[in-house]
């Protein structure tokens, strides 16, 4: 299995990022067909099949982890540059 592991820094209050991290994840979700729902206050978890991982926010990271399946392995280079992409694109 293949992981992909992002960790971002920023400066957003809580409410501001976890509405970018939608914005993010809402682009992903329609892109690779990705389920998320928010896991308390500061956990999101990102499901689709050969697909799970979370995001977890703090007042100065952004760490996203996700295991895929075998399939989704060989996509793991354009997953991750996708998340990044959409990463700058939302939060600078």
């Amino acid at each position: 299995m293949a992981k992909i592991n992002i960790t971002r820094s920023h400066s957003l209050d809580m409410p501001t990022l976890k509405s970018k991290i939608e914005d993010v994840m809402g682009a992903m979700a329609t892109k690779y067909d990705l389920k998320w729902s928010w896991k308390g206050d500061s956990e999101m978890e990102i499901k689709r099949s050969g697909l799970n991982g979370t995001v977890k926010l703090d007042d100065s990271n952004i760490d996203i982890h996700i295991d895929l399946g075998m399939l989704l392995s060989a996509l793991k280079g354009k997953i991750e540059e996708g998340i990044n992409k959409e990463l700058d694109k939302h939060l600078g």
